[in-house]
């Protein structure tokens, strides 16, 4: 017997809190492995979540969390991966264009954003996981997270033209080393994560632009075509995503 929609998303959601909340990532699938055997007895008799839990969905999540440690190790591992991964990012398409010259401001200023993005990152999954929330209000949320850090990079590159600063320029061979060590770091996130999302951004970001700066347009043109790309080829890349994964959703339903 299957589990309710219900129960599926109180056992999604409990995992999402509980990782957003620092702990260990084995721990919590044991945890929600060993809650979803007793849901699926539980809904064979009748019983519901709060039957089994005795709590609502935030009270269960919050006890839960408390009881369990801190991994520090795991958040510190997470924080430099990530870290690592999205300065890689960055790198590689200035190494690519040529520009890899960078003001006192975006070299403490980018790593500092981004940690303030994860622990954000970690507070909203955590809050829309144990709250009832609109799906319109959880995009708001998202669409923030996403646009904040944004205008900040942006903030950042525009003071270091206003406010004189020291800066670095790397060029030469620098920029053949800047390009090994990007792609290596990509890689092996990649490899590390289990997945070749960030490669594939990478390309779908970097090599339209170079194959659009090298033709025969006009510059007008190079940057129409250049503004278009991007939202054309990545949002076309998560359609894709979304549509894989309604298809895996659908045939891995049980026929009743």
């Amino acid at each position: 017997m299957p589990l309710s929609k219900k129960s599926e998303d109180f056992l999604g959601n409990l995992r999402i809190y509980l990782i957003s909340s620092g702990k260990n990532e084995k721990e919590v699938d044991e945890i929600v492995g060993e809650l979803e055997d007793h849901l699926v007895q539980a809904e064979k008799r009748g019983k519901n979540v709060e039957d089994v839990t005795g709590l609502t969905p935030k009270q269960y999540m919050a006890q839960i969390s408390d009881e369990m440690p801190i991994d520090y190790k795991s958040i510190f591992k997470y924080i430099v991966m990530v870290l690592l991964g999205a300065l890689s990012f960055i790198l590689l398409g200035d190494a690519l264009k040529g520009d890899l010259e960078y003001s006192l401001f975006v070299l403490i200023g980018y790593p500092l954003v981004m940690i303030g993005f994860l622990f954000y990152t970690a507070a909203l999954l955590k809050y829309v996981s144990s709250h009832q929330i609109s799906k319109r209000r959880e995009w708001t949320f998202y669409y923030i997270l996403g646009g904040v850090p944004t205008l900040i990079f942006i903030g950042l590159l525009l003071l270091s033209q206003v406010i004189e600063v020291p800066t670095l320029a790397f060029g030469g061979s620098w920029r053949i080393f800047a390009l090994i060590l990007a792609i290596s770091v990509l890689i092996g996130v990649s490899i590390w994560s289990k997945t070749w999302i960030m490669i594939i951004l990478a390309i779908l970001l970097n090599v339209p632009e170079i194959l659009i700066q090298h033709s025969s347009f006009s510059e007008k043109t190079k940057l129409i075509l250049t503004g278009i790309a991007f939202p054309l080829f990545v949002g076309g890349y998560f359609v894709f995503l979304l549509i894989r994964e309604k298809k895996k959703e659908k045939h891995s339903r049980p026929v009743m």
